[in-house]
């Protein structure tokens, strides 16, 4: 059974987000991903505080598509592309609520505990695997993975 994208993030587009044209600056760009990867490590159940560990960042790729402004209503959809026992492949797309694409991102991340690379526990990696098997025949784009590519041994980049 094929699921749909995961929905985490939702926002406007505040004051303070907009560069000297009256368009969202790049940077926050990168921090609504962020968020909605935050949100779907909070849906694992991990977060900073999180004894057992939590993901880092370790390489981002951003594609800026289209200009938005004050107000928009946005929205993310989130992707596991591959993962292992210690990294995630995530894939983010974000819209206007309206359906025009504004931007994507692919991001590896590093499973971490005491600021040290280590493997997720099996509960988190069992719910890991859960979302990637869900999303596994959904299409990927084809300029996925040129940037980050990685041999993690569950990918849909093949």
């Amino acid at each position: 059974m094929t699921q749909a994208p995961l929905r985490l993030w939702e926002g406007s587009v505040l004051p303070e987000w907009l560069d000297y044209n009256g368009h969202m600056t790049e940077h926050r760009y990168l921090h609504i991903f962020s968020d909605s990867s935050d949100a779907l490590y909070a849906q694992l159940g991990i977060d900073v505080d999180c004894a057992a560990g939590s993901y880092y960042t370790l390489e981002t790729h951003l594609r800026h598509l289209a200009e938005t402004h004050l107000g928009a209503s946005l929205r993310t959809e989130t992707e596991i592309l591959g993962y292992d026992d210690k990294r995630l492949h995530l894939f983010h797309r974000l819209f206007e609520v309206a359906g025009k694409l504004l931007a994507t991102a692919e991001h590896l991340a590093l499973h971490v505990a005491h600021s040290k690379g280590c493997p997720a526990s099996a509960d988190k990696l069992t719910e890991v695997a859960s979302i990637f098997e869900s999303q596994n025949e959904l299409p990927v784009e084809e300029r996925l993975g040129s940037v980050l590519r990685q041999p993690l041994r569950n990918t849909r980049l093949r």
